[in-house]
């Protein structure tokens, strides 16, 4: 579908907004239009695990308690995507596919532990190589030295909250961290403000991308924002307490009960106060775990939101806001306590959308939503097509420019392909497609543990379940559904070539 309006805002939600030589050899793609003026500076915003159902400007299920007025305005102000998704549900996967415009199989990076290439070819080479100084500053988490870029200051791996630990270039890299007191979100935004105000190159256009460490687990707010949601009672998820959600399903994931064992059994990672059960009551201890988890989550949430805001307040007060694109986005999704599961991994909405809200003054148009099938991979296309710079053929994704003009070209992608690596027995490999209405998966990780091919396959019909609360491979209406989306994505394993029997592997 093309993009559309965004349809009328709550009073809340408007009161809210208020308030390269090595890539040389490739082959070039045409970009959407060639800029004589001043190229667009671009300042990429990615949080960790921030998924949607905790921002705002999404309506989704606990967006009402969601403190994100900042980047609700990004949204206000540009254009959301309503289905943006990553096609590798994990964070190393995800930021490499941003980077590089690839899929897993192609960058190399399938799983956590996967690295990034130093001589690999990524968005920010190309971007340097069309004349702008680029910048990458907080989460890094691709193992080797970044590459591609004028300045970094980075965690080097997951890092921690509280006065964490860059590595900065100059630097030793793999010795000469420094420490920086604060908390990381706080930390990261001040670094970014610092190098956009004593930018080495300030005549070239630029490429900052601020990567906050937040909010991933053990989603550890600032003090400030502790007690923003004591005494909230927050809704649960209508299938919280089903004995098995989705009804049919083929795998176990991660349920709330794990992550209540970790509140108990490793209290000081996470912050206070704990849980307090009386007795071993499940549905009790559930509840509990359900409860502080969102605490703490939307707690962290309120320190992204806020620093956002510090970011785009540099931007109005230099007088940057209308040649800046501003991106706000999400390596990937998260579950929160939908289908009794936190974490990620999964092909189910929750964990498959990536939340991503734009705003570029000079061309989109304030309150647009784009409703067409986006994927990480097409992140690196876009800026490049902003920039003005040569596609190469090795990128896999597409530029998106178009639909977020209204424009979506004919031939748009109507469906998307996933592959997640990692086996695990309750977190098994898998892939699937997903089109507008249906999404089918296959676990082949668990053929490996011994179950029959036909018994690994999941099909969600997303326009009369839009939840995935039931799977309905097994129903006999769907056989001839079925033979068309196995078929397709067949195909798009072909496109991707992704065609090696992962069983085999």
């Amino acid at each position: 579908m093309k993009g559309q309006k965004m349809e009328k805002l709550t009073r809340r939600q408007f009161v809210k907004i208020i308030g390269l030589s090595t890539v040389a050899s490739s082959l070039p793609r045409c970009t959407l239009a060639r800029r004589t003026q001043r190229k667009p500076n671009i300042l990429f915003i990615m949080a960790d695990d921030h998924t949607s159902q905790a921002i705002g400007c999404y309506g989704l299920r606990l967006s009402e308690y969601a403190h994100t007025e900042n980047i609700d305005r990004i949204a206000a102000e540009g254009a959301l995507l309503k289905n943006c998704f990553c096609t590798n549900s994990i964070c190393v996967p995800s930021r490499a596919s941003i980077l590089t415009g690839q899929y897993s199989h192609i960058n190399g990076a399938t799983t956590l532990a996967g690295k990034l290439d130093p001589q690999a070819d990524n968005v920010a080479k190309r971007l340097q190589a069309a004349g702008y100084e680029t910048a990458v500053i907080g989460k890094w988490h691709l193992k080797n030295q970044p590459s591609g870029f004028d300045y970094y200051n980075v965690l080097r791996g997951q890092g921690r909250y509280h006065n964490p630990v860059l590595y900065e270039s100059g630097r030793d890299w793999k010795k000469e961290g420094k420490e920086h007191k604060g908390h990381s979100t706080d930390v990261i935004t001040d670094q970014s403000l610092g190098w956009l105000r004593s930018r080495k190159m300030p005549d070239k256009p630029f490429c900052l991308m601020c990567h906050f460490k937040a909010v991933h687990e053990p989603f550890y707010s600032h003090d400030r924002y502790r007690d923003l949601y004591k005494g909230t009672e927050f809704p649960e998820p209508e299938d919280l307490f089903w004995p098995e959600s989705p009804k049919g399903k083929r795998f176990e994931g991660w349920p709330l009960e794990t992550l209540a064992e970790r509140y108990t059994k490793n209290a000081d990672r996470y912050a206070p106060p704990g849980i307090k059960v009386r007795g071993k009551d499940a549905k009790a201890i559930r509840k509990a775990a359900y409860q502080k988890f969102m605490r703490d989550f939307l707690s962290t949430v309120a320190g992204i939101d806020d620093n956002v805001g510090r970011l785009l307040a540099h931007l109005d007060e230099t007088g940057q806001s209308r040649d800046t694109i501003v991106v706000y986005t999400a390596d990937q999704g998260y579950f929160l306590g939908e289908h009794n599961m936190f974490d990620k991994r999964f092909m189910l909405e929750e964990s498959l959308r990536m939340p991503f809200v734009i705003r570029y003054p000079k061309e989109i148009e304030p309150g647009t939503t784009v409703d067409d099938i986006i994927i990480n991979a097409d992140f690196a296309e876009l800026f490049l097509d902003y920039a003005g710079a040569a596609i190469p053929e090795t990128m896999q994704g597409r530029s998106f420019r178009r639909n977020l003009l209204n424009k979506t070209p004919d031939d748009w992608r109507d469906a998307m392909y996933y592959h997640y690596w990692t086996h695990q027995r309750q977190r098994p490999s898998h892939y699937g497609v997903r089109t507008q209405r249906y999404k089918l998966i296959y676990y082949y990780g668990l053929v490996r543990m011994g179950r029959k091919p036909d018994e690994c396959w999941e099909l969600y019909d997303l326009q009369s379940d839009p939840q995935e609360r039931f799977n309905v491979y097994d129903k006999p209406e769907h056989k001839e559904i079925i033979t068309g989306l196995k078929r397709r994505l067949e195909q798009l394993r072909r496109e991707y070539k992704d065609t090696k029997d992962p069983l085999q592997a």
